[in-house]
């Protein structure tokens, strides 16, 4: 008889705790355990069963919380967001394009002129001068509460501070291009959105990969403009990451960031494909009146020209779209494309 009343209380006990907790269905199973074992493990199965729910219940009721967030810039500088922005100042069309692919562009008040992504997006903006040069006076009339700029604005900082937080976004690779979409991610709380904007760029970016990894690696010049001499990007840069990634080897890798050369000195390095930008300040058949004709990749015609600059200028979302712009020149027979150079072959010019 007392053994029935202890097995009657210990159901009671768990027929109420669930009643508190989150109606799940497994407390018939604790109920029926007791009949076969002892007092001593009935009392120490049914206290574990109560611990238990009353843990969920606590770890339900506890809010999130999101602000004050401090992040660590491109220059290493600590930035304490204090609440979700509203008011936004981008100063380069990069940090838009990010904002708008993870759906914060609604906080955006200012842009500056050289901003043409998505289309129509200075319509209802305020323009705040150009990429190098904005206007300190318009962006504190906007009364912004973040400014994101680039290395280039790191001369206007102290201005800049005087008037929002500011952060520095400078990423040199496309994995830091990934970083920086999920911090920006963070400080605007579209943390989500921005986790699956990656996670679609790193679904372009292994396709390529794995389409080019059997490939033999071939030997590629970037023409970036030919104002003031040849220039290229070397180590450090992001178009330098995305040869690589394409199946490329970027014949002046061993120099750092962007970087001048001597038509001379392309020729000695004879690359098999050459890439120039859509702005190099250059038409295509005025490459073969230079010393360029005598390389490998223009007597075989393998001279292209991006088709829009900005998809490997920009540090965004749209690299991925450059890279695969990029892979289609080098390793046509792996997309199984069939690109027509954009500059004839100059063997027989």
């Amino acid at each position: 008889m007392r053994k029935l009343l202890i097995v009657t209380f210990l159901a009671l006990i768990v027929f109420f705790s669930g009643c508190i907790g989150s109606n799940s269905s497994a407390t018939p199973t604790t109920t029926t355990s007791p009949v076969t074992q002892s007092q001593p493990k009935e009392v120490t199965t049914e206290t574990k069963t109560v611990t238990q729910t009353q843990t969920v219940t606590v770890t339900m009721t506890r809010a999130p919380t999101h602000y004050p967030l401090t992040i660590t810039d491109s220059l290493g500088r600590k930035v304490t967001i204090k609440k979700e922005p509203q008011r936004i100042v981008s100063l380069a069309p990069s940090i838009t394009e990010t904002l708008y692919f993870i759906g914060a562009l609604d906080k955006v008040v200012g842009v500056t002129s050289f901003d043409d992504f998505p289309p129509g997006v200075q319509k209802g903006r305020t323009i705040i001068g150009g990429f190098s040069g904005p206007n300190i006076e318009v962006i504190a009339s906007l009364k912004p509460d973040l400014i994101i700029g680039t290395s280039m604005h790191i001369k206007y900082l102290d201005k800049l501070e005087q008037i929002a937080p500011v952060i520095i976004v400078d990423p040199k690779n496309i994995d830091e291009i990934y970083e920086w979409i999920i911090k920006l991610g963070k400080v605007v709380n579209r943390e989500e959105e921005a986790k699956g904007v990656v996670n679609y760029m790193k679904a372009i970016v292994e396709d390529i990969k794995t389409k080019t990894s059997n490939a033999s690696k071939v030997k590629v010049f970037f023409l970036l403009s030919t104002y003031g001499g040849y220039w290229t990007a070397g180590k450090g840069t992001f178009i330098d990451s995305l040869i690589s990634i394409a199946g490329g080897e970027n014949i002046f890798h061993d120099v750092e960031g962007w970087k001048q050369v001597s038509p001379e000195e392309i020729v000695a390095r004879d690359p098999e494909v050459i890439i120039f930008s859509a702005h190099a300040g250059i038409k295509p058949e005025d490459l073969c009146k230079t010393p360029l004709a005598e390389t490998t990749a223009f007597k075989n015609g393998r001279a292209y020209m991006v088709s829009d600059d900005n998809l490997v200028s920009r540090p965004g979302p749209r690299i991925v779209l450059g890279l695969e712009e990029i892979a289609y020149f080098i390793h046509p027979e792996a997309f199984n494309y069939a690109y027509q150079a954009k500059a004839a072959a100059c063997a027989s010019s």
